[in-house]
């Protein structure tokens, strides 16, 4: 049996909600039957994806009650928009991070449950085919104890200026990755933040995170000239190295040999490290991430970001916030 045709409008026509709007037009499963932005010259674009266009999201909520919706608007909204999604017993993709606060995550959480809808946070790198494996050799212990993970997000400064800092625009994608590869929360977390070229929030961080027995770190800016995405992670038995960007990934294994010396103690002789590069098959993570969001409507079993995870990435993004000032 077919699934069923979901129909789904977007809220927000920004860089990324374009890119909603690209990957939902190209998608069999999906039906795409309205956008709404405040901004009227996004009709255009509309057009282009011969869907309707609104400049008041709720009147199109209203008017075509849509199955689902992406919520792409600027974070100060997020909650406002999803509750208004939530009420309607509409499906809602909400785009990182998932409030402003830990309250507001909280009521949106409660209320998707109220409701009994599929609600799901926008953290894309879960559905990067590069994380995907990542997670894999950690968990199947290809590097054994992880002792740390380190992330780089720098360069790229938006082409508008973003309405929140840099460690809650960019930096909470990595707090919630590293968190993901480690299976569990930090104990505490530290940071240092700048201000630069943005009017008003800090566009540089530098992030610690304690796990106890291991340690987390991420460095995010939109300073760097060259844009750079890569995810480290060191283990007992090997090391690991992702990029974002090009979706490579090299594997070290240690090569250790265990020689008894004159006084019965082992001794472990260091060698050369085994190298591999692994081949991991790109596909486009928000293609992924919206493919499985209507799935999940449809009620197959798939994977999706629990929102609660989402809430916790906040949390802990919050929580550097205060730490730098």
């Amino acid at each position: 049996m077919a699934a069923k045709k979901i129909r789904v409008a977007v809220i927000g026509a920004g860089n990324m909600g374009r890119n909603h709007l690209r990957n939902y037009s190209a998608l069999p499963e999906a039906d795409l039957v309205g956008l709404a932005d405040i901004n009227s010259a996004t009709k255009e674009l509309a057009d282009e994806y011969k869907t309707k266009h609104f400049t008041d999201y709720k009147k199109m909520l209203d008017k075509l009650k849509p199955d689902a919706v992406s919520i792409v608007v600027p974070t100060p909204f997020h909650a406002e928009v999803a509750s208004e999604a939530l009420e309607r017993g509409i499906h809602c993709l909400l785009e990182k991070p998932i409030a402003s606060t830990v309250q507001e995550a909280d009521k949106l959480i409660k209320l998707a449950k109220q409701h009994k809808v599929v609600f799901t946070v926008g953290h894309i790198e879960h559905y990067s085919p590069l994380i995907k494996k990542l997670k894999s050799m950690v968990d199947e212990g290809k590097v054994g104890k992880v002792t740390s993970v380190v992330c780089k997000r720098v360069g790229g400064f938006p082409t508008v200026e973003p309405k929140t800092d840099v460690i809650i625009d960019l930096a909470v994608h990595d707090i919630d990755i590293i968190s993901h590869l480690l299976n569990k929360q930090p104990k505490k977390i530290y940071s240092h933040g700048s201000r630069t070229h943005h009017s008003k929030e800090i566009d540089s961080a530098e992030i610690l995170m304690d796990y106890g027995d291991a340690s987390g770190f991420v460095q995010a800016n939109w300073l760097t000239p060259v844009k750079i995405r890569t995810v480290a992670i060191t283990g007992s038995q090997g090391y690991l190295e992702g990029n974002y960007i090009t979706q490579e990934l090299e594997y070290y294994k240690h090569n250790m040999e265990k020689i008894e010396d004159g006084f019965s103690n082992f001794v472990i002789k260091m060698g050369e490290p085994e190298k591999q590069v692994i081949k991991v098959d790109f596909e486009e993570p928000l293609a992924v991430e919206l493919r499985s969001f209507l799935a999940k409507i449809n009620g197959q079993d798939v994977h999706l970001v629990d929102p609660q995870a989402g809430r916790e990435a906040l949390r802990l993004a919050l929580e550097a916030v205060e730490s730098y000032k």
